[in-house]
């Protein structure tokens, strides 16, 4: 096939992909084909050589070698020889909107939705083509969602559960709290509200009847899963809800057809959510300064296949941690993580990549005070967090086709979402193709050489096409 210079497939060729397709056109035709390259599905089969994907209409038709499948005449084809295609990354745990500092709050109210499709291109930018949003103003990552979705604005495929169920807002004793007195009363309850919308802590002191009332309100707005606290976010050490209104809100959960997570920051409230018959445990890695998971407990969420979704840090991140900031509650935190990690490897636990992260300001070198604290491999900064904790993985010992279930297959497992996660026919057109690869070393998922999408090329030199929080600080 001829090959024809595509202006928003620039960093294709420049690259060393080509591409044919109309010049001046948007890529994505209703037919794309991806040949010539290393295809690592996702489901744990062995990498097929000189592969082909054929896209139709946004979902995959085809998955084989060139001497299997027919590239149908007239067909957008790039060239990916020499490159290794996997399915499209995830991150089962981030926030899109995670800028909580007063002048983002007050400056961008109203817009919030704006700062989340700015944090969704970030992250597709990095290969990630849906993301899982755990806390968040449910009402404006609903719009983001519905306007990546109508294909009003670019971003990745966002899954969003809203308040985590048991929490007050952004300026309450779970959150920020001490900022509260700087602005007006109207505003601080006016902002919680943003978040809370019926289940914040209030939920705690309530029947567990009248938890499962409230829940089958919330599960019918909007939301496509829930996420409830088993233990604090700020105070980490407590139990929030009872046994009995775990329950309530887990079969609440699934019988409005959603998954159910748990935060979890402990060895107890991670056992009482196994039992409550969740899904997902949200960072359960995290097990306090102390105390690791106990291995019975491992076993019983490995054989009820429940998800862990972990923050994984490399050893230099960690090293960096105790050196400059070895009185932060969370620095021993992340020496237990990386005993539970490899507890859980030992186990078959399903593990799934998270991060937490949001887009972070840049700053300015000369000006911060903490340059060394969460920059070295940093877990929290969007767009470059997932592929740290994929290196972590690797330091702890997961196998290289286990790391990238973890970002992919296993994460769509956790969701019970059958249309992406591998390359397989039927699933969404989602795929990444990297320059070297991903099972030689993890640090090679950062080297993207091209983003497709529902089978659309994805203009990666644009985006964020709006930087707000993103936006480089001018030079002093």
């Amino acid at each position: 096939m001829s090959v024809s210079r595509v202006r928003s497939t620039a960093l294709l060729i420049a690259s060393g992909l080509s591409l044919a397709a109309s010049p001046g056109q948007t890529v994505g035709a209703q037919t794309l084909a991806v040949t010539g390259a290393t295809i690592i599905d996702g489901t744990g089969k062995a990498p097929l050589r000189d592969g082909v994907v054929l896209i139709t209409n946004g979902r995959i038709t085809r998955v084989g070698t060139a001497s299997e499948v027919q590239v149908p005449a007239n067909t957008h084809t790039v060239d990916a020889r020499g490159k290794f295609v996997i399915p499209g990354l995830m991150d089962s745990n981030l926030h899109l909107f995670l800028n909580l500092d007063l002048e983002t709050l007050i400056k961008y109210e109203g817009r919030y939705h704006e700062i989340v499709i700015e944090g969704a291109q970030i992250a597709l930018k990095t290969g990630q083509t849906t993301v899982f949003d755990t806390w968040g103003p449910r009402d404006a990552l609903i719009k983001a969602r519905d306007m990546i979705n109508g294909g009003q604005a670019t971003g990745s495929r966002i899954y969003l559960a809203g308040n985590i169920i048991g929490f007050d807002g952004p300026l309450s004793a779970d959150f920020r709290l001490p900022a509260a007195p700087f602005v007006s009363k109207a505003f601080a309850t006016r902002t919680n509200e943003a978040w809370e919308l019926g289940t914040g802590r209030k939920l705690q002191w309530m029947y567990p009847e009248e938890v499962r009332a409230a829940i089958r309100t919330y599960a019918s707005s909007g939301v496509d899963f829930l996420k409830y606290g088993a233990s604090g976010h700020t105070d980490m050490n407590f139990l929030t809800f009872s046994p009995r209104q775990q329950l309530a809100i887990v079969e609440e959960g699934h019988r409005a057809g959603k998954t159910v997570q748990a935060h979890v920051t402990g060895p107890e409230s991670f056992d009482m959510a196994v039992d409550a018959g969740v899904d997902i445990l949200t960072h359960g890695d995290m097990s306090g300064p102390t105390h690791t998971i106990p291995e019975e407990t491992l076993k019983k969420t490995a054989a009820k296949d429940v998800a862990v979704s972990v923050l994984a840090v490399t050893q230099r991140h960690y090293e960096g941690l105790k050196k400059h900031q070895p009185q932060s509650i969370l620095t021993p935190f992340f020496g237990i993580s990386h005993q539970n990690i490899r507890n859980m490897i030992k186990h078959k636990v399903r593990i799934i990549l998270s991060t937490d992260a949001g887009i972070q300001h840049p700053v300015l070198l000369s000006e911060s005070r903490t340059i060394a604290a969460d920059t070295t491999d940093p877990r929290v900064k969007l767009g470059d967090g997932h592929f740290n904790g994929l290196v972590a993985l690797e330091e702890l010992g997961m196998e290289p086709m286990e790391i990238l279930k973890s970002v992919t297959s296993h994460v769509a497992h956790a969701y019970k979402l059958r249309d992406i996660g591998t390359l397989e026919a039927g699933k969404r057109g989602d795929l990444v193709i990297l320059d070297a690869d991903p099972l030689a070393s993890a640090r090679n998922y950062r080297r993207i050489n091209a983003v497709i999408k529902d089978g659309k090329v994805v203009d990666l030199g644009t985006l964020p096409t709006t930087p707000i929080i993103s936006a480089k600080p001018a030079a002093k």
